[in-house]
């Protein structure tokens, strides 16, 4: 550590400008990534509030939750099983704001008769207790609250009760039910359901995310962003780290002439390559957590904390597959030939 300490001091400017492009790289990285979650939750947050681990859709439905009701059928068989049942209505209301107004059967933690809660999105142009005109009903809205991540494919969800609900949509279309865990560890009741359910079929939340138009079609152009982004960083580290090691080469044959062994050359070459890439990795994360900070809570932007880790984790790796190149140079070096001596 002590070597590698000298030289980056040494050759600091070298080192503080590789750093400076590490860093760079790593907050495009960890913005792009979390504007990418960001928008994914504005697609399927509210599939993730339900917290279902399937969910029972028309066979027309095309794994989509607003493409087309459950037949009434099938209805009843989920009725009987007490299998709670969710009804999902796009509405208008004043300033031209739209929200998906939705309710779901034997929930019990629902907002009172006329009260809504609402994403927090909505918070930009409304605040608690306000009223909500519905376009074309007769019908209020009171704000309860404001939740967080409560999105449908980039709609704000308003969850109200069930007799609010009717008020509002008096039609008795059901989108989907939610089959939870517990609901699941009875294999026989299951089995049984599926027998029923003749018009309807049963899929997972990431069919139904991936159902969602924008949500695959976002997802993928950040996602080759930030795929890029870490190939630009890995060939960024290969030739800094090639280059210096190249305009080194006489220090590296003085230093096995007089008996430094390979091992120690190579873990001083790692020892730099881990504390500029921390320090430039560490940099970043801290502005970044810094920026989240003072967003408006309608920007599309998620800090995942265990994604920060597993895209440092990524630097670091990235980091060390560049720097072998400079290793097999290291080793490949003559001191005879590189003091120039024949």
């Amino acid at each position: 550590m002590n070597l590698a300490l000298k030289e980056m001091t040494y050759y600091k400017l070298k080192y503080a400008l590789v750093a400076a492009i590490i860093f760079l790289l790593a907050f495009l990285v960890l913005f792009v990534s979390s504007l990418a979650q960001g928008l994914g939750k504005d697609n399927i947050s509210f599939i993730e509030h339900m917290n279902g681990k399937y969910f029972v859709v028309s066979e027309d439905a095309d794994n989509n939750l607003l493409n087309a009701p459950l037949h009434p059928d099938d209805v009843k068989v989920l009725k009987d099983n007490q299998i709670p049942l969710v009804q999902m209505q796009p509405i208008k209301v004043q300033n031209n704001d739209k929200f998906l107004l939705t309710t779901i059967s034997n929930i019990h933690a629902l907002p009172k008769n006329g009260e809504i809660a609402l994403d927090l999105h909505m918070s930009k142009n409304y605040k608690v207790n306000d009223q909500l005109n519905v376009v074309d009903n007769k019908e209020a809205l009171k704000i309860a609250q404001f939740d967080k991540y409560q999105m449908y494919s980039h709609m704000s969800v308003g969850l109200v009760n069930q007799d609010t609900y009717q008020k509002i949509v008096p039609q008795n279309a059901i989108n989907t039910a939610i089959l939870t865990e517990d609901m699941l560890k009875d294999e026989v009741k299951v089995k049984d359901l599926k027998a029923q359910l003749k018009h309807s079929k049963i899929i997972t939340p990431e069919d139904a995310m991936k159902a969602i138009p924008s949500y695959e079609a976002e997802q993928m152009p950040l996602n080759l962003m930030v795929f890029f982004l870490f190939l630009i960083s890995a060939i960024v580290i290969t030739v800094f780290f090639y280059i210096i090691t190249i305009q080194k080469t006489t220090e590296y044959g003085i230093l096995k002439a007089i008996g430094t062994s390979h091992k120690k050359l190579i873990v001083k070459l790692i020892q730099e390559v881990f504390i500029i890439v921390m320090l430039s990795v560490g940099l970043a994360i801290a502005v970044i957590m810094a920026i989240n900070n003072f967003l408006p809570p309608t920007m599309p932007f998620y800090l995942n904390t265990n994604l920060i880790f597993i895209l440092a984790g990524l630097f670091l790796f990235v980091a060390f597959i560049g720097v072998l190149l400079s290793i097999i140079k290291v080793l490949k070096i003559d001191p005879i030939e590189a003091i120039g001596g024949e």
